[in-house]
Order: structure tokens, then sequence, then C-alpha cells
């Protein structure tokens, strides 16, 4: 399971198509170009949902959710959870609205930085962490800042208060 892409377009057309119809689309990258560009896939339309749920779980709990008109896509042996709305993977009712057990899936792959963690770390047998492009990097340096006034903490060294670096290789 893949969760949760916010692409409009990309619901609007499984929606056009229907339950049960396999269509080609493109999925993501239509936030900017930091972000990378659209993916071309082809799959199925497994369900088409009107997006609301109640969350159950460690956060938002019983804070009825709305991410908009919601598709599940097949493509290969991957579902993908597509929204209309963005939202965070805060709670596994996410993946029962749309018929989906989380706790019986080998592999939950969630497109969150922190957010997850509170209703994923209980089913996890492991958590691997993929730093991806975009402003929830925690590698600050590869951001594309355009006007900061440097020095500037935590990018220049002499802003660490260090007086004199060795190579930490020696110790």
């Amino acid at each position: 399971v893949f969760g949760v892409m916010k692409d409009p377009e990309a619901v609007e057309t499984a929606i056009k198509a229907g339950i049960g119809k396999e269509i080609s689309m493109e999925i993501g990258g239509k936030t900017d170009e930091f972000h990378g560009a659209p993916l071309m896939v082809t799959g199925t339309v497994k369900m088409i949902t009107d997006g609301r749920f109640m969350p159950t779980g460690p956060m938002s709990r019983g804070l009825e959710a709305d991410i908009g008109n919601t598709v599940l896509f097949k493509v290969g042996g991957i579902d993908i959870i597509i929204t209309t709305e963005r939202i965070q993977p805060t709670t596994l009712a996410i993946y029962r609205s749309l018929g989906i057990e989380p706790t019986e899936k080998k592999i939950i792959a969630v497109k969150s930085s922190v957010h997850y963690r509170a209703a994923h770390t209980p089913i996890a047998k492991k958590i691997i962490e993929a730093d991806t492009p975009g402003v929830t990097s925690p590698r600050l340096a590869g951001l594309p800042f355009k006007n900061l006034k440097r020095p500037i903490f935590p990018f220049d060294v002499e802003t660490l208060g260090i007086v004199e670096l060795k190579n930490m290789d020696e110790e």
C-alpha cells in the first residue's frame, strides 16, 4: 500500500473512468518542479469514496476527517491511495475506510515526514525513512535557499562556536 498522495486531477480522472476500469494516467509531481515530474502509470480503479472517515488511534481520534473524493488505484501489486485534499497518514482508519486492513500488509509506504509514527510504529516490524525532495527534508543544505544572509546557522561552521575543527576520523 502507498499513501497518501494528493492529486485532485488523478482522482477526477479515476472517478470519470469508474470502479473496475483500467486506465493510464499521470499521478503525483504536480506540486512544483522541486518535487519531481508526474509518473505515468496504468492501473485499475478499485474503489471511490467521498473521503470521510473517523480517525482512530493516538492522533485526531474522534475528529471526522474529510479528505475529499478519494480513490484506491491498483498499479501492478501496489494499492495507491489518491486524495483530493492533503492529509498526513496519522491513523490506520484511512486504510480501513478503503477496505484495506493495514495489519495484514507486508509493506506500507507512507508519504509523511513524522506524523505517521504514532499510528504505524505499533504495527511495523521495521521503519525505513527516505530523504525525498521537499521542504520536509532533514538535509537543510539540500534546499534551494536563495536569499540567506550568510553566515547562518546551521549551514556555516563559524556559527557553531567551534574554535578549531579536527578530522573526526583521527579520534
